[in-house]
């Protein structure tokens, strides 16, 4: 039970951490 729920937890971390990747990208390349 822990395992997974730390398994989802850095799974979302994941994800946000690329989103916001993604989106720093594609304003930089707006802006630029």
């Amino acid at each position: 039970m822990n395992n997974m729920t730390s398994h989802k937890y850095w799974s979302w971390i994941g994800v946000f951490t690329l989103s916001i990747l993604f989106w720093s990208q594609l304003i930089w390349l707006a802006f630029r």
